[in-house]
């Protein structure tokens, strides 16, 4: 069996069966404004306040940035320097963990042997009472005829027998981990396929799960969702929405999911089982930010608003980055400048028209949820497997 890897925002017809279609990423460039508005605002060292108990909790992380075969899986240079990965890891070695509770396997060792040997023997070792976080970062594939996801290990072939299964994964959880709960990330196209698992056993797993893009949806080479996991494990005060001093996995999820959309428009995802708590500390703030510090926001230069960031704050003036520019870009601008980012809501039902890039052609669709400015669309004459999250400016209502 040949791989078929969807494209975002390429026709069906377009995609060949017999041949990989690498999913596209937008952008090539690292989004790096978050660290930039974080920067002097984090505590070093462990937090005292967190959900549970280091001594107790362990790590199985694999991170990919460049493959075997570089002719069916692009490698990002762009991501590999300061790789936020390995800073993710880092910070929770920080709250305390033990650094033999850590498994990390990152580029050429994580094989699928490697990856399936050492997964094993991760969850062998966990124990009733015990926490697992799951993180994984690189490629993600889909078989849109079985509806199978799976990730790329670094010796991922041209067949999906080479690949690392998602629901291999949730099946050997199932099977051998003793634990009480566990935290399931993926930063990845397809991701989401974690959420639609956890959300079918939901009753059988006690676990939270955050992704970066809807298990239909590919997802970008920059490392925005997992800057934004390692702002809330950090215990950034920006992503404190209640500002009690504390982050929760809820309000990791939140600003992951508000950066995925403004930055990458981007629908991120995140589900919780039955009896996991989502109110559950993973850091403690040190500190609150001065009021609009880090918003998203729109700024009007030469009568066009474009999307940016407010890094900075003096007086009544904002310094802001805008998105996709460089930082010479970057500049003080005063209120009359400023407004909240107007983004397009279309009501559920509603039917629009989707234009698609790759092909150049629009395609008529039905509008089924809308959130931060992201649309779900279902395609007239495709079936489910087709839906997906787009932005709001591909997108058109129809006057019927």
């Amino acid at each position: 069996m040949t791989i078929e890897i969807s494209v975002h925002g390429q026709s069906p017809e377009k995609l060949a069966p017999s041949k990989i279609n690498v999913g596209t990423r937008k952008r090539s460039n690292v989004i790096v404004v978050l660290a930039i508005v974080m920067w002097g605002m984090i505590a070093s060292g462990a937090h005292a306040d967190i959900g549970w108990t280091p001594s107790r909790t362990w790590v199985f992380a694999v991170g990919i940035l460049q493959w075997k075969h570089s002719d069916i899986y692009d490698s990002f240079p762009e991501a590999m320097p300061d790789r936020a990965d390995r800073r993710l890891i880092e910070a929770l070695k920080a709250t305390g963990i033990p650094a033999d509770h850590i498994v990390f396997l990152v580029d050429e060792k994580a094989t699928l042997a490697s990856i399936r040997r050492e997964y094993r023997a991760q969850l062998d070792r966990i124990q009733k009472g015990d926490l697992l976080i799951f993180y994984f970062a690189g490629h993600g594939t889909r078989d849109r005829k079985t509806r199978d996801t799976y990730f790329a290990n670094y010796d991922a072939g041209d067949d999906y027998a080479s690949h690392w299964p998602v629901k291999e994964i949730f099946d050997t959880l199932e099977s051998r981990f003793h634990g009480d709960q566990a935290i399931l990330m993926a930063d990845c196209c397809h991701s989401g396929a974690m959420y639609d698992e956890t959300m079918k056993r939901r009753e059988d797993l006690s676990c939270a799960c955050l992704t970066s893009a809807y298990s239909h949806n590919t997802s970008t080479a920059s490392w925005t969702f997992t800057e934004s996991l390692l702002r809330g494990f950090q215990g950034s005060p920006l992503v404190d929405a209640d500002a009690d001093g504390d982050v929760e996995i809820r309000e990791v999820a939140l600003y992951a999911e508000q950066n995925m959309a403004f930055l990458e428009e981007q629908k991120a995802m995140f589900a919780t089982s039955d009896d996991f708590d989502p109110d559950l500390v993973v850091a403690d703030t040190r500190g609150k930010p001065k009021a609009g510090l880090g918003r998203y926001v729109e700024v009007e230069w030469e009568e066009t608003w474009y999307p940016a960031q407010v890094i900075a704050i003096r007086g009544a003036k904002s310094r802001v980055h805008y998105v996709d520019f460089e930082a010479s870009w970057d500049e003080w601008v005063g209120p009359e400048r400023i407004r909240h980012p107007h983004v397009k809501k279309m009501p559920r039902g509603a039917r629009v028209k989707v234009w698609w890039s790759q092909d150049e052609n629009w395609y008529l669709g039905t509008v089924l949820a809308s959130q931060f400015g992201l649309h779900k669309i279902h395609y007239d004459g495709y079936s489910h497997e087709w839906d997906e999250w787009v932005s709001s400016g591909s997108v058109e209502e129809l006057d019927e």
